[in-house]
């Protein structure tokens, strides 16, 4: 349950984080296409993938309970950055 919970409460930071470096980017670099994609790097799931590096750390020094709570803010963090990206992508390229 406490892992669902967490997963939910990741899914809706990074959805929020996501939909502000949309609207108002901290520097342009957060702005910028990932490669030809209609994503930005914002839309990059980088909190996600760092609290599943966390997880992977507290789980192999023996602390599991700590490590699903953060596997599940990671996993739901990554979704929500991802998803708004899907959700709100920039125009395609011209050709």
């Amino acid at each position: 349950m406490r892992t669902a919970a967490a997963a939910a409460l990741g899914l809706a930071a990074g959805v929020v984080v996501t939909r502000q470096s949309h609207r108002k980017p901290l520097s342009l670099w957060w702005a910028v296409r990932v490669g030809s994609t209609r994503l930005r790097r914002s839309d990059l799931p980088v909190g996600g993938t760092l609290a599943l590096l966390t997880a992977a750390t507290l789980r192999r020094s023996g602390r599991p309970c700590a490590a699903s709570v953060v596997g599940g803010l990671g996993v739901g963090a990554a979704a929500g950055a991802v998803g708004t990206g899907l959700a709100d992508p920039l125009p395609p390229l011209s050709r």
